[in-house]
């Protein structure tokens, strides 16, 4: 098939390119410019590599990848969403203000969880990480202890309880919550709660905190409302997150950050749709109630995708040789104007290419624009798994003259297990 449509890449210009990059003698290939990361190079990727789980990385069961700060914080790019994130709640915890309730709203695959595994890890000090300055001030860091409790709806068992330790067992999420925060004596405060399937009230939670930072996650409650659908505990969603939300907001250093896929205007396209939008409306009742208005923050916006991808799939990138590459393609582009799609209103091929590279523009249009529209692709993660496969494979085969990543040289195929 030709690539002509998307990029102009067809044989005709392929063979100019060449051409252009012969005469300058000074081009590098695509496999000097840039290093993969060994476990790129690898291609045995597993999906649970990609897809972030928060209940491991609390529990110490999570990969590598996000079980250990210095590997997971190297491998994440610091995002502007990410970062105020990062900033506004370790204020909070400090007591220095801050909101008390956050609300991370994007798509499917948008990065929530692997934002809340950040908090997890900034929580605990970020040890070992070199690089924190990218994401956050020192000084801003938890130097004490950190008072943390997460709820997965993912993992979440209402009907059989989730096993917690010490031979205990949550059904509910405040369950799950009090034992994280106060361990064996937390949980016997709101056992009653728990097994009764009643939300406890503000000031109970409150006592879970016990005068020391507190920081609270809440993933995945579109799961676990499906789970509940129809069962005593759907009604008490709304009590239990506006006391809970109360006793955050009654407590200067403590925090409450729950993710959410609604897009615009709240509506959800994800397999979830109904649930999201019902939690939506479900939160907005309990902000109301709490006299509290979360905060919303996006963690990764659609400009900042490709530097998502560039960070976890590459290890270097001679930024010198790219500029030289680049001023050759917007040579030949500029030569070939006229044989060129019109681009978009407002776009900047060669802008977008020197952010990307080495994905050619072309190739993020189409992630980015049409296969991020399908309800069924996780945006980031579909991404990565997507070209971990590619990257793997044609630095296997490493085809002459290659200088970018096209769209040409993704093969579908690949992204099946």
């Amino acid at each position: 098939m030709s690539d002509r449509n998307f990029d102009g890449s067809d044989r005709s210009f392929a063979v100019q390119f060449l051409r252009l990059a012969k005469k300058t003698n000074v081009m590098k290939t695509l496999f000097e410019i840039c290093s993969p990361r060994p476990d790129i190079l690898k291609g045995n990727i597993r999906e649970s590599d990609f897809a972030a789980d928060l209940a491991q990385v609390i529990n110490g069961t999570a990969p590598p990848e996000y079980a250990l700060p210095d590997k997971f914080f190297a491998n994440t790019h610091p995002t502007q969403g990410l970062k105020a994130l990062l900033k506004t709640v370790c204020q909070r915890l400090q007591g220095v203000g801050g909101s008390a309730v956050l609300r991370l709203d994007t798509q499917y695959g948008g990065g929530k969880t692997h934002s809340l595994i950040a908090l997890t890890h900034a929580a605990h000090g970020m040890q070992g990480v070199e690089n924190v300055q990218e994401f956050i001030e020192a000084e801003l860091v938890p130097k004490t202890r950190v008072r943390l409790a997460a709820f997965d709806g993912e993992n979440a068992d209402p009907v059989n309880g989730r096993p917690l330790g010490d031979g205990l067992r949550a059904y509910t999420p405040w369950g799950e919550l009090a034992y994280g925060l106060a361990g064996v004596a937390g949980y016997e405060k709101v056992r009653n709660s728990d097994t009764e399937k009643v939300a406890p009230g503000a000031a109970t939670i409150q006592e879970l905190f016990g005068n020391e930072p507190v920081l609270i996650l809440l993933d995945e409650l579109s799961i676990y409302l499906r789970k509940i659908k129809g069962r005593k505990e759907q009604d008490q969603l709304t009590p239990f997150l506006t006391a809970l939300f109360k006793a955050v907001s009654s407590s200067a250093n403590a925090c409450v950050v729950f993710t959410l896929a609604v897009g615009k205007e709240g509506k959800a396209t994800d397999a979830y749709s109904q649930e999201n939008e019902f939690v939506a409306e479900k939160l907005d009742e309990a902000t109301k109630v709490a006299g509290r208005v979360a905060t919303l923050l996006n963690p990764t916006t659609e400009q900042e995708t490709v530097q998502v991808l560039r960070r976890r799939l590459f290890s270097y990138i001679d930024e010198n040789a790219v500029q030289e590459v680049i001023r050759n393609y917007e040579q030949l582009w500029i030569t070939h104007r006229g044989d060129l799609p019109i681009e978009r209103v407002n776009a900047d091929r060669i802008a977008d290419f020197r952010n990307g590279f080495p994905f050619h523009p072309a190739l993020m249009d189409l992630l980015t624009d049409k296969l991020s529209t399908l309800s069924t692709f996780q945006r980031v993660r579909g991404m990565l798994r997507l070209l971990t496969r590619t990257i793997a494979y044609i630095w296997q085969e490493q085809p002459a003259n290659t200088y970018a990543i096209h769209l040409h040289h993704v093969n579908p195929l690949l992204s099946l297990p």
